[in-house]
């Protein structure tokens, strides 16, 4: 069967050549300029019709000689923007940006002026977050998001809330959903988040006010086939506010919010080419699996008779690829439960930093790297009363791909069927 994924969608893509120049006034008189290196900080896109716009700073490191033969260092961050033209580019869609910096010249004026010109190109790509059943076939491995389901929930969202002076009239309530998290369960995600609301309203002095509110909330979507450990995409829209003035102080407000839940989980097939769409896709380079031991005595805060139990999972994980190999680091966070000499069960955290590396055929810096880490077992004993020898062991699967550009066939015509 072919399956139904979640698949970006080329609409463009365009480069573009900018230059960047200016003057600036060094700390100290220079006999000569060393070298100016640059790099690019602060990337912001805004994809408009026909069209995307960038803005970002250009960081530049400037070495120079002074007149006393001692090589100083300056900084400067110089902001810049442009835009690129993408034929079919509308706001909303996606977009990727790779900038790249071409050439740095620059020309000492006088001993405190320095000229300088920075080339830019910067490589633009804008893509739609599609659904469509795409066809397997003989073509390159590549790793997609499966679609397993997806389902909507309106929740109203009731509150009263007192105002900081008494209000003769609310004239506007402005609500958005913030800070969500979510848990997959057996055939439902469960959300919960933050509503903030900005109330504005005019006193009996007539002045207008405003006053910020956060409301918390969860709640949850049916989503037959949904499982612990699938990803979950949410989007919630505001439908409706609607407020009443119960007193000069009381205020009632109702909040219609509308949350679209979508499961996905990661396959990878031999994609179909051929005419269809041409998608931006990530395909599999290698995968392999390593396990690692972590070993660490901690000192309890005071003596236990006893080790209830150690929970342990993994933070702060960061990768890096280099030729045929990748490096994990990370922190192993666990928490530890043991009783005291007296019978009280008492909790305690640690913190262990671990590096490991495998093997990856064809791994290349710059790819990309997606790492599941499992604790496999967690092995402890009491040394002494506040003495623990702990060892956890991990698992850590790890797949490099590489992201691609391919016309790959699918099962009928495809529209904008949603994210």
């Amino acid at each position: 069967m072919d399956p139904l994924v979640r698949a970006e969608v080329v609409i463009g893509e365009n480069t573009r050549q900018v230059l960047v120049e200016s003057n600036i006034t060094l700390s100290q008189p220079a006999e000569k300029v060393r070298n100016v290196t640059a790099t690019i900080r602060s990337l912001t896109t805004e994809v408009i019709a026909g069209k995307v716009i960038i803005q970002g700073v250009v960081h530049k490191q400037i070495f120079f000689v002074g007149l006393d033969d001692v090589v100083r260092h300056q900084a400067e961050d110089l902001n810049f923007s442009t835009f690129i033209e993408v034929f079919g580019a509308e706001p909303g869609l996606n977009v990727e940006v790779e900038p790249t910096v071409e050439h740095i010249g620059f020309l000492l004026l006088n001993p405190t002026l320095l000229h300088q010109k920075v080339v830019l190109e910067i490589f633009v790509k804008v893509t739609e977050t599609r659904q469509i059943n795409i066809l397997t076939g003989t073509g390159p491995l590549v790793r997609l998001d499966q679609v397993i389901g997806e389902n909507t929930r309106q929740e109203l969202l009731e509150n009263e809330v007192v105002l900081a002076v008494p209000a003769i009239k609310v004239t506007e309530i402005r609500a958005t959903v913030i800070n969500i998290t979510t848990d997959v369960i057996e055939n439902k995600v469960i959300i919960q988040g933050v509503l903030h609301k900005q109330i504005f309203f005019v006193g009996d002095d007539n002045i207008e006010r405003h006053q910020g509110e956060d409301v918390e909330f969860s709640t949850f979507v049916d989503i037959p086939g949904a499982v612990q450990g699938m990803d979950v995409q949410i989007t919630p829209t505001i439908e409706f506010v609607d407020f009443q003035l119960l007193s000069p102080t009381l205020l009632l407000q109702k909040v219609v919010v509308e949350f679209f839940a979508k499961i996905t989980q990661s396959i990878q097939i031999n994609v179909a080419l051929g005419p269809g769409a041409l998608l931006k896709l990530e395909e599999v380079v290698g995968e392999n699996t390593t396990q690692f031991l972590a070993e660490s005595t901690v000192t309890l805060n005071r003596p236990a008779i006893k080790i209830r139990e150690i929970i342990a999972r993994v933070t702060d994980l960061v990768t890096e690829v280099i030729q045929d190999k990748v490096i994990i680091q990370g922190t192993i966070h666990k928490q530890i439960f043991y009783i005291s000499e007296d019978n009280v069960e008492f909790h305690q955290a640690e913190d262990v930093s671990f590096s490991t590396f495998l093997d990856i055929i064809g791994a290349r810096p710059g790819m990309n790297v997606h790492v599941d880490p499992v604790i496999e077992t967690i092995i402890f004993e009491l040394l002494s009363p506040v003495s623990l020898l702990q060892k956890v062991v991990l698992e850590f699967f790890v797949k490099v791909t590489e992201t691609v550009q391919l016309q790959a066939a699918i099962v009928s015509p495809y529209g904008p069927y949603g994210i």
